[in-house]
């Protein structure tokens, strides 16, 4: 009768491993094998990141409590308020209004590549499910699928604390990874610049639309005294008189209106640049010279280490359980 223990013997172990080191190696070679046809075959990935800050947010002082405050709907100053907070920067790049954006941007030094062409011909996307609808919230079938591939390509993250803000892009190519990510740089900044001046973008673009009004009516009475004048040179009536005053007052109205309304229109001009955030770049896009991805070397040691772990066990539990197998079976 065989005398059961709760210990394992590990000169037992050793000695069963030692007996099957053939098999080992071979599973072990096998695995390493795996290991460099998968970092030969995996797709290689270059990443480019840029980092950048809002120069009007606020002082590092406060800017961690203004920070955490923001994300429950708090504005402790140094923000405006119609400003977007550098938390709801990642927000923005999940949308389907910068996604598109981003994929109808050039990708290449000569512009003639677009990314969304790009990851067409590189995803073998079918062409078919890219239908045509003007609706704007529409998302074809095609789109939908380069949204969830755009997702594994940009990554927007943020430092609360410091407000600092980085972009990484990873593409099948440097020059590529380097362009998509300034392009995704440029997109964002450009609506959050939106954003925090449409407000006062749409008083001047009211200021200039009524400017213009009042310059065509201003034209119009300039003329019409003008020719006035001329037609009455050596005419001087009382009626005559009465009416180039009522001209030149009508004249003098329209001019100061018109004098009003550049000034306004300057001021709200200067109100536009006031408020338009002004970004600094602390480190720029560059094109990567190492690729990201894969790494080789990891990856074949990864495989191998498996493989001597994953053979070393199944060696050790391959009598046991053909015993159990066979106790059943009996």
């Amino acid at each position: 009768m065989k005398n059961n223990s709760d210990e394992i013997d590990l000169i037992e172990l050793i000695k069963t491993v030692w007996d099957e080191r053939k098999q080992i190696v071979i599973i072990s070679i096998v695995f390493f094998t795996i290991g460099v046809a998968a970092a030969l075959l995996w797709p290689i990935t270059y990443t480019s990141s840029t980092t950048f800050i809002n120069s009007q947010t606020e002082s590092n002082s406060t800017s961690g409590l203004s920070g955490v405050a923001s994300l429950v709907g708090m504005n402790l100053g140094g923000l405006s308020g119609s400003e977007i907070p550098p938390t709801m920067y990642p927000q923005i790049g999940e949308s389907v209004e910068f996604k598109r954006r981003l994929l109808n941007r050039h990708i290449d030094k000569d512009e003639t590549i677009k990314l969304k062409s790009f990851l067409i011909d590189y995803y073998d996307l079918d062409s078919e499910d890219f239908s045509i609808n003007n609706n704007k919230f529409f998302v074809s079938e095609g789109d939908h699928d380069l949204f969830k591939i755009l997702e594994d390509i940009i990554s927007i993250s943020v430092n609360v604390k410091d407000a600092f803000v980085t972009i990484s892009a990873n593409m099948p190519e440097s020059e590529y990874a380097a362009n998509v990510c300034v392009n995704a740089r440029e997109i964002l900044q450009e609506s959050v610049i939106n954003n925090r001046i449409k407000s006062a973008k749409q008083k001047l673009d009211y200021s200039e639309k009524q400017l213009k009004s009042k310059r065509i009516e201003f034209e119009e009475i300039q003329n019409k005294l003008a020719y006035f004048n001329d037609s009455n040179l050596n005419l001087v009536t009382s009626s005559i008189i009465n009416q180039r005053k009522k001209l030149e007052a009508e004249f003098e109205i329209i001019n100061a209106v018109m004098v009003e309304l550049s000034k306004q229109v300057e001021q709200r001009k200067l109100q536009v640049s006031e408020d338009t955030p002004v970004f600094s770049i602390i480190k720029e896009a560059r094109m990567p010279v190492k690729r990201s991805s894969p790494k080789r070397t990891q990856m074949v040691l990864i495989f191998s280490f498996f493989g001597l772990i994953s053979s070393s066990l199944y060696v050790i539990i391959k009598k046991p359980i053909k015993a159990i197998i066979k106790d059943i079976i009996s």
